[in-house]
């Protein structure tokens, strides 16, 4: 297969990761499972008014401003998960051994890697892909709850995440009101 062909496929199973992630339900891709409750069993009929959306939904679409191009050496490691990000709350400075693509499903977040440190603030259906080895850092920057669908694509074998200091010399403030 040619390098075209390659790159092409990893697209394309990129592309039905991210579909994937947003069909994933609690208890699935690492979110844990609620706690049990008087909730109706699975297949029975949902309560009226509260009808489930048939299908796949879509979280975001957009344009990523810089070109795409990643690849790992060897197989990699994947992992889609979602995360909540309180206003004002920080996942803090990090490298990762991988390439890992944030979208962001609601609230607004900002964005910060070394080299770049002027915040990008996401809206919801936006993302934000940081490559291997970048130090970067996600924010809360909204007066309300962000939640964040991560998709990584890591080294085997390696932690998936180191703390780095803060590669930016100012943070930005914590949201007011």
């Amino acid at each position: 297969m040619g390098r075209t062909g390659r790159v092409g496929s990893a697209v394309t199973g990129f592309a039905c990761v991210l579909a994937f992630a947003g069909c994933a339900q609690p208890g699935q891709l690492g979110q844990p499972a609620p706690a049990p409750s008087a909730a109706p069993a699975p297949g029975a009929p949902a309560a009226a008014g509260s009808a489930a959306p048939a299908g796949p939904q879509t979280v975001g679409q957009g344009v990523v401003d810089i070109p795409l191009r990643f690849r790992t050496p060897a197989p990699a490691d994947y992992t889609v998960r979602t995360l909540d990000l309180a206003p004002g709350e920080a996942l803090g400075w990090e490298t990762h051994p991988g390439t890992e693509l944030t979208l962001l499903d609601a609230g607004q977040v900002a964005v910060q890697e070394a080299g770049a440190c002027a915040p990008r603030v996401l809206a919801p259906g936006q993302v934000a892909v940081v490559g291997e080895g970048v130090a970067h850092v996600v924010r809360n920057t909204g007066t309300e709850p962000a939640r964040l669908v991560v998709t990584s694509f890591l080294a085997q074998g390696v932690p998936a995440a180191t703390p780095v200091p803060s590669a930016c010399p100012e943070e930005p403030p914590a949201p007011t009101g």
